[in-house]
């Protein structure tokens, strides 16, 4: 019994990581798409977001049927628990790259003349945070999951980085607001994934420990929970 239940398991897992990875490669897609005006790639992430859906939807399957034919307690119940969570974040990471997309084609649309700013930047921390997070849920790797919380304040502080010098240059020229709108958008696309990012790395701690509420209270303190 046991064996087929780590059977199961280390399933779920693969699939855990086929979907970071997806999510991860859509957004770095998408940003080059939006840094190089490729309207065809562009589209091509929006398309391709069909394939992450469906592959939430069967993590979900598969966990639910090994939570009802193997009945796991403790630790096990957590992480099968915690998994269904993780594959709705990382199913938002992918529509936050089709967002990302979006801006690309709405920037190549409007021929825009926009600098990227510190998008490239932004993009790295938020995929490196993406990955690390999903290495750290299947191995429950506590350290590597900190390590991804602690970065959280970076990837905001980026983006502020980011929403400042993109307003400056729309309140100078007014040829700057679409283009700076569509670019304010993807911006806050990678924010937010680093943030589902930082809900996964929590998840962690919660297996690990079984206390998510303490978890957030230690690593989240004073700041309003990131849905």
């Amino acid at each position: 019994m046991r064996t087929q239940f780590n059977l199961e398991l280390d399933k779920i897992r693969d699939s855990i990581r086929q979907l970071g990875a997806l999510a991860n490669i859509a957004t770095a897609r998408a940003v080059n798409a939006l840094i190089n005006h490729d309207y065809a790639q562009a589209r091509e992430v929006k398309r391709e977001d069909r394939s992450t859906d469906q592959l939430r939807y069967d993590i979900e399957n598969a966990c639910l049927t090994v939570i009802a034919t193997q009945q796991p307690v403790a630790r096990d119940l957590r992480e099968l628990v915690a998994a269904t969570l993780v594959a709705v974040e990382l199913e938002r990471c992918g529509d936050y790259a089709k967002g990302i997309a979006k801006s690309a084609r709405r920037i190549t649309r409007a021929n825009a003349q926009v600098s990227s700013y510190n998008l490239p930047e932004m993009d790295t921390l938020a995929r490196n945070m993406l990955e690390r997070c999903v290495n750290a849920f299947v191995t429950i790797d506590v350290a590597t999951a900190q390590a991804v919380i602690a970065d959280d304040n970076r990837i905001d502080q980026l983006y502020n980085e980011l929403v400042a010098g993109v307003t400056t240059d729309m309140t100078a020229s007014a040829t700057h607001i679409e283009g700076g709108t569509w670019l304010l958008h993807a911006g806050h696309c990678l924010e937010r994934l680093a943030d589902r990012a930082t809900n996964i790395a929590e998840r962690v701690l919660f297996i690990d420990s079984g206390d998510l509420v303490g978890d957030m209270n230690v690593h989240r303190i004073g700041e309003a929970r990131k849905i």
